[in-house]
């Protein structure tokens, strides 16, 4: 069960941040708008978040989690871990994206 909630929240900050990275390096080679980018790291943090937690679930379905209620409560946590997981990332990208310095 443990390795359930680390593999759910490792794949939604591992989708997340490497949004955020390709986002960040297309506003520095100015092929993209800043507000356009923050933009679209809110729009892909929330599907990726809600993708991997829908996958999450199947899975714990799969694995007959859903049976006992302590697993099934469980199941419902890791849900929610991977939505929060996924929404610290896009607040850890909206600080850290920034515009290329012209001078």
């Amino acid at each position: 069960m443990l390795s359930f909630f680390i593999v759910g929240i490792c794949a939604t900050a591992a989708l997340c941040l490497g949004m955020y990275v390709l986002l960040q390096r297309r506003v520095l080679d100015e092929q993209m708008m800043m507000d356009d980018a923050k933009g679209y790291l809110l729009i892909g943090c929330v599907l990726f978040s809600f993708a991997v937690s829908a996958t999450s679930f199947y899975v714990g379905q799969l694995a007959g989690f859903d049976q006992n209620d302590e697993t099934a409560t469980l199941m419902a946590l890791a849900i929610l871990i991977d939505v929060m997981t996924g929404l610290l990332s896009l607040i850890f990208g909206l600080q850290r994206m920034h515009e290329p310095e012209h001078y």
